[in-house]
């Protein structure tokens, strides 16, 4: 009996599995700016889909207006932010003159093409020396001014490994520059001293030191011209603040703990910032989420940490955010450690975490929606390796939102199977019924003994 209650529960089990579908609860219409070209477009999530869509994100689906799946790659939005980056402007084979007796002129004429100068790097394997640059610019190679009068270029390796090769140009349009070096020369002490020493017997007459002073040329290998290039790039995971639902608090005068049930709408999370009044204090606290195991609910601790404040005179110094692995609950209890200490006057309590967006390749004349909500919606495994290239290459997605819900009416799909096989009702009925078939199996053994 026990082996045919087996392959029923199998078949029906199987039957379940056969028959899913994919039944989407709510749909969004994707808004973005008309498309006149080849676009890698990025749709934020907001609370809306984050409170009703999967743990994992995978009921989120992609469709243009035939319907047809879109494949996206989800990504954490990062942070941007500006740098400014070095290029070069190519320039013609320089020209050397010298200049009186210690001086030279190098002079520099940039290629058609090439970008308006910035600064420049002059080039030399020399080290221990200090000279002063003169910077002049030209339109037509014949009429010069001045750009920078005294600008320093210096080694000072022989103290400390300090030095600069760079030059900064104020903001210009010529295209033809002189760089003279007046003094191109500088005096260098011997690091090898000639001591001469007069001697009678073991008696020192007279003792000479001389040091040689030798006049170093400098030695240009070379005099780069570049521009810069203002860029905006990827920064690091980019966090965001989430509205909670609400918080209730509550005191275990036992065992001396603050209970903080915290009601969150599935936002991604990974920290909780806490509002306290309290001035000046130390806790331990953990926070716990609910795990199921069963028909049975218990709490889990995912992580633990200090709060702590500290507010005397000029000092103000506060640490009242708890991070943990990212979560996605609509519960969380924060257990804080009072001991013998007065509860903490909390007032309010913050969520804070990464954001989500999906990047996909839109067709110009498609437009799309975005369907969610779907319990039994199969993890989708889409060709993302053009998105990634994409984004490897530095190209920079538009940014695209989200319409109205718009709630999907469905007929009813019958008798879910899955859904009972899944309620406590169903499993505390399997288990009476086992016990039953185990009791009546062990009084028919015991009858024939």
């Amino acid at each position: 009996m026990i082996a045919n209650i087996a392959l029923v529960f199998c078949l029906l089990v199987s039957q379940v599995m056969a028959s899913e579908i994919q039944a989407f609860q709510f749909s969004r219409a994707v808004i973005s700016p008309k498309l006149n070209q080849q676009t890698l477009l990025a749709v934020p999530l907001d609370s809306a889909v984050y409170a009703n869509s999967a743990a994992d994100f995978h009921d989120l689906r992609l469709i243009d207006n035939a319907g047809t799946i879109t494949p996206y790659f989800l990504q954490k939005i990062a942070g941007q932010k500006t740098v400014i980056r070095r290029l070069p402007s190519p320039s013609k084979a320089p020209a050397l003159e010298k200049l009186a007796e210690e001086g030279i002129s190098v002079r520099l004429d940039l290629e058609p093409d090439a970008a308006a100068v910035d600064g420049l790097t002059l080039i030399t394997q020399q080290h221990n020396y200090e000279y002063v640059l003169q910077v002049l610019g030209s339109d037509d190679g014949q009429n010069w001014q001045v750009l920078l009068d005294k600008a320093l270029i210096y080694d000072y390796s022989r103290f400390m490994n300090i030095s600069n090769r760079d030059v900064d140009l104020p903001s210009n349009q010529f295209r033809h520059f002189k760089i003279v070096v007046a003094q191109a020369t500088q005096p260098r002490v011997a690091e090898v001293m000639a001591l001469t020493r007069t001697l009678h017997g073991d008696e020192e007459l007279q003792r000479s030191e001389k040091v040689d002073v030798h006049h170093q040329p400098l030695h240009i290998e070379s005099i780069q011209l570049w521009h810069n290039q203002v860029e905006t790039v990827a920064e690091s995971e980019q966090s965001f603040e989430y509205p909670l639902a609400g918080f209730t608090i509550s005191q275990d005068e036992e065992n001396k703990i603050t209970l903080i049930d915290i009601a969150a709408q599935n936002q991604p999370l990974t920290g909780f910032k806490l509002d306290i009044a309290t001035p000046n204090f130390s806790r331990i606290a953990e926070l716990q989420i609910p795990l199921q195991k069963g028909i049975e609910t218990r709490m889990q601790t995912i992580a633990s940490g200090t709060l702590k404040a500290l507010r005397f005179q000029d000092i103000n110094r506060q640490e009242t955010t708890l991070s943990f692995p990212q979560q996605r609950q609509q519960h969380y209890r924060l257990l804080i450690h009072n001991q013998d200490n007065p509860a903490l006057e909390i007032t309010h309590v913050t969520g804070s975490g990464p954001g989500y967006a999906l990047l996909f390749l839109p067709q110009t004349e498609q437009s799309y929606q975005l369907l969610y909500g779907a319990e039994k919606a199969k993890i989708p495994n889409y060709d993302i390796a053009p998105i990634q290239e994409l984004l490897r290459r530095g190209y920079q997605s538009l940014t695209a939102g989200l319409g109205p819900v718009v709630e999907i009416s469905r007929q009813s799909d019958g008798f879910d199977f899955f859904e009972l096989l899944n309620s406590k009702v169903f499993l505390g009925l399997v288990i009476s019924l086992m016990v039953l078939v185990l009791g009546w199996s062990l009084f028919k053994v015991a009858k024939v003994l």
